[in-house]
C-alpha cells in the first residue's frame, strides 16, 4: 500500500512539474466547455409554402454526432429537428440552455432550412417548423443576439445554411455589449440559397480537419480559414455569396482543428466535371493515385464520387457581367428588368429597375439574360 501511495505521490509531483505542453495547433475550443444548439428543419407544416429538402444523408445529423464525438456532452447539445422544432420549442429549449452557460463557455448556435425576409426587408426570419401558422413567422435573426447577451457565455460561433442567412452578420456587428461573436452563413443578407448542403458540407471539413482546408498548411485549421474555403465552394459550386462577420475582438485565427499534410498536391483543387449522366457540376479533388483523381461533386452525396482522368476536369469559369449592364433577372418563375451594380465570380448584386432598393439582392449567373425585345 505504501508502495502505491508512493507512486501516484510521485506522478502527481511529475504532473505539476512537467505540465501537457499545449500544441499551436490544438483546437481553441474546449468539449466540455462547449455548448450546441442545432435546428434542422427539411420540411414544413406548411409545405405550400416552404418546399421540402432532400434527408437523404443530412448533414446536420453529422454535425451533431461530430460534437458528441469529439466530446461535448449529450447534455450540453441541444438538436432539434423538423416537426420537433416548433417556434415554442425552440424559444423555449433555447432560453433553457442559455440559463447553464457559464462565463468562460464557447456556444455555438446552428440552423439549417428556410429563410425568408421580413415585409420592411430589416430582418430575416429562419422558418421553424409551424413557420406560416397565425403569429408565427419564424425565428427572427435580429433577436437571437438580444437573447444571447443576457447569458455568461464568452463566446458564440453562429452557423446558418438558408437564404438570406447573411443577416446574421448585420445583426452581430451592431452588438456592444455581450459574448464576442463570429458568424459564418452560406448567403448574404439579400441572397437566396440552393437547397444542397455545400455549406455545412465544408464546415464538416473544418471541424474534421481536413488537410485543403488548412490553406497555409501549418497543421492547424482555422475560423478564417474555414471562411475562404467556405466562400470559395459556394462561388464554385452555388454561385452564392459566403458571409463572414465577428466583433472586433472575436480571434478569428482561432484553431478549429488539428490537419494533416496534404497527400498530394492536387487534392483540394476545384474543377468541373460530368457525373455519370453526362450533366457538369463543380467539384473537388479529393484523392490521387497515379494518373488518376478522385473527384466528390460538391454538396452531393459520397456515392456519387468518381475516379476520372486529369483531362476530364475542366476549368471553372463564371459568367460576369460588368458593372452596370441592363440585365432581365429571374424571380419567382417571371423576368424583371434590372441594373447590375457589383460582380463577384458568378454573383452578382442586382437593382430590380422601378423598385426600392430595399429588393436589391445578390444573384447566381443562371438568374441573369440578357434583355429581350
Amino acid at each position: 500500500m505504501r508502495t502505491l501511495i508512493a507512486r501516484l505521490l510521485f506522478a502527481l509531483f511529475l504532473v505539476q512539474l512537467f505540465p501537457r505542453v499545449v500544441s499551436a495547433n490544438d483546437p481553441d475550443w474546449q468539449p466540455t466547455k462547449t455548448w450546441v444548439f442545432v435546428v434542422g428543419v427539411l420540411s414544413w407544416k406548411h409545405s405550400e409554402t416552404y418546399g421540402s429538402f432532400p434527408v437523404k444523408n443530412r448533414r446536420d445529423n453529422a454535425l451533431v454526432d461530430f460534437f458528441k464525438q469529439s466530446g461535448v456532452p449529450e447534455s450540453q447539445i441541444v438538436y432539434l429537428q423538423d416537426k420537433q422544432a416548433t417556434q415554442q420549442q425552440i424559444d423555449s429549449a433555447f432560453t433553457e440552455q442559455l440559463k447553464k452557460l457559464r462565463a468562460d463557455d464557447f456556444l455555438i448556435v446552428y440552423y439549417a432550412g428556410h429563410g425568408s425576409k421580413s415585409d420592411d426587408g430589416n430582418d430575416v426570419y429562419l422558418a421553424s417548423y409551424d413557420a406560416g401558422d397565425d403569429d408565427v413567422d419564424g425565428w427572427s435573426v435580429n433577436s437571437i443576439p438580444g437573447k444571447i447577451n443576457g447569458s455568461n457565455c464568452s463566446r458564440v460561433l453562429w452557423l446558418i445554411d438558408c437564404c438570406y442567412s447573411g443577416q446574421a452578420g448585420l445583426a452581430i456587428t451592431k452588438q456592444s455589449k455581450g459574448p464576442v461573436y463570429a458568424a459564418v452563413t452560406s448567403s448574404a443578407a439579400s441572397e437566396s440559397s440552393t437547397e444542397h448542403w455545400t455549406f455545412t458540407e465544408a464546415l464538416l471539413d473544418a471541424l474534421r480537419g481536413v488537410s485543403y482546408v488548412d490553406l497555409n498548411h501549418d497543421g492547424a485549421v482555422t475560423l478564417s480559414e474555414f471562411a475562404a474555403h467556405v466562400e470559395a465552394d459556394m462561388n464554385a459550386a452555388e454561385e452564392q455569396r459566403s458571409t463572414f462577420a465577428h466583433t472586433k475582438t472575436f480571434d478569428t485565427e482561432m484553431v478549429l482543428a488539428q490537419s494533416k499534410p496534404l497527400a498530394n498536391p492536387r487534392i483540394g483543387e476545384r474543377a468541373k466535371a460530368r457525373d455519370s449522366n453526362g450533366d457538369w457540376y463543380a467539384c473537388r479533388v479529393i484523392d490521387a493515385r497515379g494518373e488518376k483523381l478522385k473527384i466528390h461533386f460538391i454538396g452531393y452525396e459520397d456515392d456519387e464520387d468518381l475516379w476520372v482522368a486529369p483531362e476530364d476536369l475542366q476549368a471553372i469559369k463564371a459568367v460576369r457581367y460588368a458593372k452596370g449592364t441592363k440585365v432581365e433577372v429571374l424571380w419567382k418563375k417571371h423576368w424583371y428588368a434590372a441594373t447590375v451594380l457589383q460582380a463577384k465570380d458568378g454573383v452578382h448584386l442586382i437593382h430590380y429597375t422601378d423598385y426600392e432598393s430595399k429588393w436589391d439582392e445578390w444573384v447566381p449567373s443562371r438568374r441573369i439574360r440578357e434583355p429581350r425585345s
